[in-house]
């Protein structure tokens, strides 16, 4: 069966390590956006890594995240029925992070010494901005042979990498605290209790449905409802089907 899965943050940091690995998802492969001539989309989404890097101090709140959950693997290392092999190797990685995270500079700050970037950057925030008359700068390269291109777009994502590895750690750690289970949203609606803990809502349900979730909360408790997609003058209380779908609140 076709299962679709949503993920909602119940906060603003766990938003935006959402949007970092998203961008990462789009850009992680320069060779595959030369070949679909995607080189303006990897650039939009490296300049929209980079701002949302300079607004929110990510290292310090990932450097915060990963120390807690090193000590949560020390702990959980004093029980005898664990697989201590892979939580020493997590731990490993895990302190390598944090090690490279608090050596390093700010993430990205070499790249807004790049001439070629920054010579660029600010008309990606203009719509349609980035024509040939715009940016003929731009245009040139993006003409160059895709080998150039490719290493290049490596290069550039060098100085991010270290960013995008600490992501996807406290990502695994926080969708790892709690398996997915069966629930149903009667006449479409579901409501959960969330501790201090709780900072993502996982759901994953058939996509043969017709309907897709929507969120609301706070740190004490959630709602789930599922919207009829595709029939807007259907308001919210004419669904009366039960949903069956699995959640995770973790």
């Amino acid at each position: 069966m076709n299962q679709t899965s949503f993920e909602f943050p119940l906060n603003e940091k766990v938003r935006n390590y959402l949007r970092v690995e998203y961008m990462f998802n789009i850009i992680a492969d320069p060779e595959l956006c030369c070949t679909k001539n995607n080189e303006v989309t990897f650039l939009r989404n490296l300049f929209q890594l980079l701002d949302l890097n300079e607004r929110v101090d990510l290292k310090t709140e990932l450097i915060r995240d990963l120390n807690v959950y090193a000590q949560n693997i020390k702990h959980w290392l004093s029980y005898s029925n664990v697989d201590k092999e892979k939580l020493n190797a997590t731990a490993e990685e895990v302190n390598q992070t944090i090690e490279a995270l608090s050596a390093s500079p700010r993430i990205g700050c070499s790249l807004r010494q790049d001439r070629f970037l920054s010579a660029i950057r600010q008309r990606f925030s203009i719509p349609g901005a980035t024509c040939s008359f715009d940016l003929p700068k731009l245009h040139y390269w993006i003409n160059q042979p895709s080998e150039l291109k490719c290493k290049q777009m490596q290069d550039w994502l060098a100085p991010m990498l270290l960013l995008q590895r600490a992501i996807r750690l406290v990502l695994t750690f926080i969708r790892q605290r709690k398996p997915l289970e069966s629930v149903t949203a009667a006449n479409g609606f579901y409501q959960g209790v969330a501790d201090a803990k709780v900072e993502l809502i996982r759901i994953e349900y058939s996509h043969t449905l017709d309907y897709y979730p929507t969120l609301s909360g706070n740190k004490y408790r959630y709602a789930v409802r599922f919207m009829r997609f595709g029939d807007d003058n259907l308001s919210e209380k004419d669904n009366n089907k039960d949903i069956s779908f699995k959640l995770a609140s973790c």
